[in-house]
């Protein structure tokens, strides 16, 4: 059975799976969850938009566009009230297909919001922090920093403000009292800076624990009163560590993470009420303290609803899709997971004599290019297949980027590649294309998602394939992914860190005949 609901004239489909586990298509890889107060909806939310789902049903009910690539939103005073976090800060509704700006000179300072206690609302961004009356729409205070990184921020049970910027503690900002802010961390944390024991999310639980969680595995948690009351560290690798979501209640924190995988630890243990009048009966056997499950599929955002309801999404389609389901937490495959004590590194010794002043490194990790800007390179260059690749920036304004031709042994890590491609719309159409191709020279940090280049109709130029410029070509998300693909050539093996091309791309074959096809039935001018 399938399940149709027409949205601000989209059509979204909810495609029932067999064995009863439902699925929800969405135009995008989901960024986080939001269950609201009432749990009768989920707030999902997209590059550049925003969908309201009904809670039990997954229909969706209405959808925001908006104009920031990784949108946040928190609940407001109000039911049904939103607030939209990212480049700006906007005021929205789940009622409403529409939300609008709010405030002035906020760019920085609002990429993630949090209500704090009514009409006081709290967002951190790169530049700082700021607490907002919403009531008189006033900054009641700022404090603007250096660049930083703003990976989590939470809304505490007494009206406090949680945030993590990537180190091995959080920072707790009180409005009744913002001449300091204080540290939050894990008591086994070591007295040297570790990378691996950077504080990367944070999240609440229903009951009003707050909860943070480290790059190694690691979670603590707190009371309602910010005392830290339980810590864990499972025994897994690195890699497989990092938290992407939190959720938990009065009895299990749910940690989210890479492999579709899901761990949950137990906040306390039921207590045995035996029933009145009866005779003494046993007690049940004490809940394990860490447990691990396999998901059916990959997750990376997730929400808990009363009653145990898990409700998961992740990406699909090589990330240009995704997809949301339900599902009780009890009847997962849950097994032991094992935990361990974190090792700690304590300081280095203060040597005898201080060290001579170190030499900047001048290793170069990314060309300094002066070529031709993409919007020069021809669309039969690209179709000719007589070069592999290009060489050109991860960043800054497309049209204008370099992109010229180098040896694969003198590209650098930070260096971004262009791979001449020939896709198919989901629509039908045959389009020329480029994978844009970047990478990074540091290994903690993350790295970088590909991203599709095609040829515009308006105007006739070289566009991504983001939602902003999908909208202004007339086409929507589900017209263009999920893309069939061909490359002309396998990708160079260069310096970085870069993102597995999958192998099924490559294809001369499929290549040669989409050309043959774009060239034939005129669909795509240049």
């Amino acid at each position: 059975m399938t399940r149709r609901a027409v949205v601000s004239s989209n059509r979204r489909t909810v495609a029932a799976q067999a064995g009863g586990d439902e699925l929800v298509t969405l135009d995008d890889r989901p960024l986080s969850l939001l269950a609201t107060r009432d749990a009768k909806r989920i707030v999902v939310v997209l590059p550049y938009e925003v969908w309201i789902v009904h809670a039990e049903t997954l229909e969706v009910e209405k959808t925001i566009e908006l104009a920031s690539a990784e949108p946040t939103v928190c609940e407001g005073d109000e039911d049904g009230s939103l607030w939209l976090g990212g480049a700006h800060l906007h005021r929205g509704s789940v009622w409403s297909a529409k939300a609008e700006k709010f405030g002035t000179k906020l760019g920085g300072f609002v990429d993630r919001v949090v209500m704090l206690k009514p009409r006081l609302l709290c967002a951190v961004g790169t530049q700082g922090e700021v607490l907002i009356d919403v009531e008189k729409e006033d900054v009641v205070h700022r404090r603007k920093v250096p660049e930083h990184e703003s990976l989590g921020l939470l809304g505490t049970a007494d009206a406090r403000a949680v945030f993590t910027t990537g180190q091995s503690f959080a920072w707790v900002i009180d409005p009744e009292h913002l001449s300091g802010y204080m540290k939050l961390k894990l008591r086994s944390t070591s007295a040297a800076e570790v990378a691996a024991e950077a504080i990367v999310a944070v999240g609440r639980t229903s009951a009003g624990h707050c909860v943070l969680a480290a790059r190694d595995g690691a979670i603590a948690w707190t009371n309602r009163a910010l005392r830290p009351i339980g810590e864990k560290v499972p025994a897994i690798e690195l890699r497989t560590a990092t938290p992407l979501a939190i959720a938990g209640d009065g009895r299990w924190i749910y940690v989210l993470r890479p492999g579709a995988t899901l761990h949950r630890f137990l906040v306390e243990q039921p207590v045995h009420e035996p029933t009145p009048g009866s005779t003494k009966q046993p007690e049940p056997p004490p809940l394990p303290e860490a447990q691990t499950a396999r998901l059916p599929r990959n997750a990376n955002a997730m929400a808990l609803l009363p009653g145990g309801t898990l409700v998961l999404a992740g990406a699909q389609a090589d990330d240009q899709l995704g997809r949301m389901w339900r599902c009780a937490a009890e009847e997962l495959p849950w097994t032991p997971l094992r935990l361990h004590a974190r090792t700690l590194v304590e300081p280095e010794p203060a040597p005898a004599e201080p060290d001579a002043p170190k030499a900047p490194s001048f290793i170069p990790i990314r060309s300094k290019l002066a070529g031709a800007p993409l919007s020069q390179l021809r669309v039969d260059d690209v179709i000719g297949g007589a070069h592999p690749f290009w060489v050109t920036r991860a960043t800054g304004t497309l049209a204008e980027r370099p992109a010229m031709l180098k040896p694969a042994e003198e590209v650098l890590a930070a260096d971004a590649l262009l791979l001449p491609a020939m896709v198919r719309l989901h629509k039908g159409t045959a389009r020329p294309a480029l994978l844009l191709w970047p990478g990074v020279a540091d290994d903690l940090r993350e790295v970088p998602p590909i991203e599709w280049l095609t040829w515009g109709d308006r105007p006739r130029e070289w566009i991504a394939l983001r939602t902003p410029e999908i909208r202004a070509q007339g086409w929507s998300r589900r017209e263009v992914f999920p893309l069939q693909v061909a490359l002309a050539h396998p990708p160079p093996q260069v310096a970085g860190r870069r993102i597995t091309v999958p192998n099924r791309w490559i294809d001369a074959e499929s290549f040669a005949a989409l050309v043959k096809e774009c060239k034939h039935r005129l669909e795509v001018l240049w």
